[in-house]
């Protein structure tokens, strides 16, 4: 027999937890923040206590109070029983955002977690750049323990010594997972390394998309994706819903068309926003770069992450590009490049890794900026808008949001405070352009037409009902429930 039980996802967009039971061989399909949930309870300045381990978050059902799955430190820290071996043999993940990957922190570092080379350099990005209690993707560092140094006094144990290893199996078509054979296939994403799955368990095949879509730029994984999974003829699918009551979609090439159009009418400086770690959005902006004779000037950790894409032989923009620059804010003491200070005390500002990238022949300053801003397309994000008053905008420069519209309150007063910053700088009104990360309502219709599962179950949606319009049979999953197949 083969179960579905959902731990997160359920009537809600982002939280996937799935746990997939077939015969011996249990596997979580993703392990991510619910954010909706994880708000009602919590929000920047209010965290779980790390000296409860997992207990605040059980509390309020942010994670499942299953035994064999969470790290032994935190348990052993609050005298819970950790067990001597895991729940589960392993995760298949689908790509590194946090509704479906940032869990992981609290998971057992034996539990193999089985994901695209992408996602993986993404999560180490996190781990090195990050300073969220949800890091420790890759590495867990343990906690609550201690020595007897050498004076025999008893210390915490701190820093290197502390790191644990996760085991990662990067993934790449068909292979055994907990004596389970899965097929990985790549498809596009507003992330790096999306990747769907093919469980063939003894009920029959069972698909699941993770999140996708058609209009990125490679939308023709998706279709490949889609394809397979109709020759597979699966008994289930677990379907992504996020915009399923929408019919509206623009694709990256729209999102570069209108982009290239605003920036060429622009004479100053053209200040865009877009997520920190979506690459395609990124190639979008650094084509119009390039077909504008500009620089696109990207931050230290979107640059630290391209250089570990480009390790890995993942082919994303490159920062020893001519249409490249990185850009050095001033941090702590504010004195970089200020030759009243040592060279000691100016790096003293940055952390180790960020120290890397000061040299670099392509990084660049405020200043630089401010003296060549026809020059420039700088990105900026609600955080980096305080470089603008270092910069100073100057008349005819223009602002482009290349990111989602709001769609809870906290995001609106957000972007009234943009907004206020944007007319200050004489950059409002601004350019709204976007391209989802996810289907619409016909192009889920698609995909169902096409693969034609017996059971459609919808997950990482608000809308769960709309898949009835899709499919006869469509199990609607309840959370902490199991759904046989």
């Amino acid at each position: 027999m083969t179960s579905l039980t959902f731990y997160g996802g359920v009537n809600e967009i982002g939280g996937n937890k799935i746990l997939v039971e077939d015969e011996d061989t249990p596997l979580f399909l993703d392990f991510g923040m619910s954010f909706s949930l994880a708000n009602q309870y919590f929000d920047e300045f209010m965290q779980p206590r790390k000296c409860n381990g997992i207990l605040d978050l059980l509390e309020f059902g942010l994670l499942p109070n299953l035994e064999g799955l969470y790290r032994c430190d935190y348990l052993e820290h609050c005298q819970l029983v950790s067990g001597d071996t895991p729940r589960v043999d392993g995760v298949l993940l689908t790509h590194a955002h946090m509704d479906h990957s940032s869990y992981i922190h609290y998971l057992r570092e034996d539990i193999p977690i089985h994901c695209s080379q992408a996602s993986k350099d993404i999560m180490q990005a996190l781990d090195d750049t990050g300073s969220t209690g949800t890091c420790e993707l890759i590495s867990l560092k343990e906690s609550f323990k201690t020595y007897i140094g050498s004076k025999g006094v008893e210390s915490k144990l701190q820093g290197e010594k502390t790191k644990k290893p996760r085991f990662y199996n990067i993934v790449e078509g068909t292979f055994d997972a907990g004596g389970l054979i899965v097929e990985a296939l790549p498809v596009s994403h507003s992330l790096e390394g999306a990747t769907a799955y093919i469980l063939h368990t003894s009920a029959g095949p069972v698909v699941y998309t993770g999140d996708f879509r058609f209009h990125g730029y490679k939308g023709d994984e998706t279709r490949k994706f889609v394809e397979r999974a109709a020759q597979a003829e699966p008994v289930a699918m677990i379907c992504e819903g996020t915009r399923v009551n929408s019919t509206q979609s623009d694709s990256e090439e729209q999102v570069k068309e209108v982009t290239q159009e605003r920036v060429e009418k622009t004479d100053g400086l053209a200040v865009a926003n877009f997520p920190v770690r979506d690459t395609d959005r990124m190639q979008s902006f650094f084509e119009v770069a390039r077909q504008t004779d500009r620089k696109l000037v990207i931050n230290l950790k979107q640059a630290y992450l391209l250089e570990l894409f480009n390790k890995s032989g993942i082919g994303t923009p490159r920062i020893d590009d001519e249409h490249i620059r990185i850009y050095i804010p001033r941090k702590t003491w504010g004195v970089y490049k200020d030759d009243r200070f040592s060279e000691k005390i100016q790096r003293e500002d940055y952390d180790y890794w960020e120290r890397e990238l000061l040299d670099h022949p392509n990084a660049i300053t405020a200043q630089d900026v401010k003296e060549s801003q026809s020059d420039y397309i700088f990105r900026c994000d609600f955080f980096e808008l305080k470089e603008l008053i270092d910069i100073k905008p100057e008349t005819g420069s223009c602002y482009i949001r290349s990111v989602c519209e709001p769609f809870d309150l906290e995001m609106e007063l957000d972007l009234k405070k943009i907004e206020n910053w944007l007319t200050h700088f004489g950059l409002y009104p601004y350019t709204q352009i976007h391209a989802s990360g996810h289907l619409n309502y016909d192009e889920i219709r698609e995909v169902v037409d096409t693969v034609q599962p017996k059971i459609l179950i919808p997950v990482h949606t608000q809308h769960p009902e709309v898949f009835k319009n899709f499919h006869d049979s469509v199990i609607l999953p309840r959370l902490d429930a199991a759904i046989n197949i």
